[in-house]
């Protein structure tokens, strides 16, 4: 069976496939290795959420699906907001730093430092746009909130279709036997 055809067997093992690296990342102690495919996980999302007639997600798409799914525990004193996350995958994903274009444009938009503890930490008293990302509660909020997205896929035929429409694009891997 060639790749084509697993893939069409397992439409949704690329997500699968890409939240087991992401927490295999984790687990060895990558952190950062796991923040940055926790943002390449929902650029992921959304594109497979956007609507049908677009063929690249865009800053609204990503921005729409994390104030959709992301959402941090009832406790931590910061709850995401998707221009804030938006801002710190670009500034992550595009130079490995804290700050964006978005930051120096929009005072409004919170920059993000990363702990590798599980509690965020905010004081708008003190530092009114600076967040410490708890990298550990991060990890596991995107977690679930593509667990959300999944469920709601199984429950909405309209989402499921677009989600499935683009599921053959996503990247893959398959066990390559040595001999072939």
């Amino acid at each position: 069976m060639g790749p084509a055809n697993r893939a069409a067997e397992f439409p949704w093992a690329g997500i699968t496939g890409l939240i087991k690296e992401l927490k295999r990342c984790e687990a060895a102690g990558a952190t950062m290795g796991a923040l940055v495919l926790a943002y390449v996980c929902i650029d992921v999302m959304a594109y497979l959420a956007m609507s049908l007639d677009k063929s690249e997600q865009t800053k609204p798409d990503f921005i729409a699906w994390v104030d959709g799914y992301l959402k941090a525990h009832p406790d931590q004193p910061y709850q995401y907001r998707g221009i804030d996350v938006y801002a710190a995958r670009c500034a992550v994903l595009h130079a490995f730093i804290s700050e964006a274009a978005l930051h120096r444009r929009d005072p409004a938009i919170r920059l993000f430092g990363y702990n590798d503890g599980g509690k965020h930490v905010f004081d708008p008293a003190k530092a009114p746009n600076l967040v410490l990302i708890g990298a550990v509660s991060f990890l596991n909020d995107v977690v679930i909130a593509v667990e959300a997205f999944l469920k709601e896929c199984q429950e909405d035929p309209a989402l499921r279709v677009r989600a499935e429409t683009r599921l053959p694009k996503v990247l893959q891997s398959f066990p390559i036997p040595i001999n072939s």
